[in-house]
């Protein structure tokens, strides 16, 4: 393998363990940016490109992860998929219902 390859491949495992770490931490883009002294249109970038050759397989159903708070925040953040709801004090739950229900339905492209 030339070294130009090698120079991509490990820029590629590089990201790979930062997008594993991003999902994982469950910060927003611009907190996990911070944190890593990354700028947020390399995260965006590099998750468009493993979307691109890693398509994510088709849900069965809702997956809910655990939440942590680190901080108080009157707003809390709702992610699915690639969508983002930002919830505020007095919210509708039945809208946030129907509006997770009806992604659910429809699939999101990029």
């Amino acid at each position: 393998m030339n070294d130009s390859r090698k120079d991509r491949e490990q820029l590629r495992q590089l990201w790979a363990a930062r997008i594993a770490d991003y999902h994982a931490i469950g910060l927003t883009m611009a907190a996990w940016c911070a944190r890593h002294q990354i700028r947020v249109d390399q995260l965006k970038d590099w998750l468009y490109r493993r979307q691109l050759h890693n398509p994510p397989p088709a849900a069965a159903g809702p997956r809910f992860l655990p939440l942590t708070v680190t901080e108080p925040s009157p707003t809390l953040t709702v992610r699915v998929g690639s969508v983002q709801i930002d919830l505020k004090p007095g919210f509708d739950p039945q809208l946030l219902k129907v509006v997770v229900r009806v992604l659910e339905e429809t699939p999101c492209s990029p």
